[in-house]
């Protein structure tokens, strides 16, 4: 029987298995922070778009280790976040398979920026979504409708979310579609949120109203794409021997005779990048006025 010489740690992590293209290009935020009804009415997350970086110098407090009172360097994200506006509300119930939406009430007035998410190709279509639902709020029997759906989601609801569009035309960028997002609204009760979602439709809200400085967050978005990568750079494993037959940047042994397949954990070459990930404990070092 073959054995290794020496035994070492696997290489890379299993639990970010499969490592494979993300499906969606925007982040997706697939857990909010616990709701606290004792506190004032507020949003949980924002849709914000990489500048660039830069670096601070900071004084580390840390005792015990050998940069303790010492200052070091470190690298900072500069996010570019314009005001989002909250165009939707939607309220969800609690069924014994999870949460379920009963309902999504739209704000009359959507800009074009907003529109064009609905449409692949805005350019050749007749732009006439949302115009039939807009008709609603202009009439006494629609408005009734609108009113009756929001005293719905006061009575039923458990979990209220609003729909969120970001503004492309304010940044220097060539898209022109807007990113639409549900963010999760919380603190007060069920009637608290949902006004506070009726008086904010078609408005503008600042980012400086969900975060603070000094405030530690946690980051969620799609890793930049490296394309199809061999083992030594998708794993991080060791390269063979200078001498070694057809190629040295490869797995030795891919596993025993038996289980006669190949294991999922085993490194094999594939996509490199361009994966779904969060990372938290992000501080804000700055919360600029733009």
């Amino acid at each position: 029987m073959s054995h290794r010489k020496f035994s070492a740690p696997r290489h890379g992590h299993l639990g970010f298995m499969p490592k494979k293209r993300s499906k969606r290009h925007r982040g997706k935020c697939k857990s909010f922070p616990k709701d606290d009804p004792k506190k004032p009415v507020h949003l949980t997350a924002f849709l914000g778009y990489k500048a660039g970086m830069t670096h601070i110098v900071r004084e580390v407090n840390r005792p015990g280790s050998k940069v303790n009172k010492k200052e070091i360097v470190e690298a900072v994200t500069v996010i570019e976040t314009p005001p989002m506006v909250v165009v939707g509300v939607t309220g969800y119930i609690e069924t014994p398979r999870g949460l379920r939406t009963i309902g999504t009430i739209w704000a009359e007035h959507l800009s074009e920026e907003c529109r064009r998410r609905f449409y692949k190709n805005w350019y050749h279509s007749k732009k006439k979504a949302f115009t039939k639902y807009a008709k609603k709020w202009q009439d006494d029997d629609g408005r009734k409708v609108i009113e009756r759906d929001f005293n719905k989601l006061i009575k039923y609801c458990k979990v209220i979310r609003v729909l969120c569009h970001t503004q492309m035309k304010l940044m220097n960028q060539r898209q022109k579609k807007a990113h639409l997002m549900e963010i999760q609204v919380n603190g007060g009760t069920i009637a608290d949120k949902v006004n506070w979602a009726k008086e904010h439709l078609e408005k503008q809200v600042p980012v400086s109203s969900v975060f603070m400085q000094d405030e530690m967050l946690d980051v969620i978005g799609v890793t930049k794409g490296k394309g199809f990568k061999g083992v030594v750079s998708r794993w991080h494993v060791k390269k063979l021997p200078r001498k070694t037959h057809k190629g040295l940047r490869k797995v030795a042994c891919i596993g025993a005779w038996h289980p006669a397949r190949v294991g999922f954990g085993v490194p094999r070459a594939g996509q490199k990048g361009y994966h779904h990930r969060t990372e938290v404990n992000k501080k804000v070092y700055r919360v600029g006025a733009g």
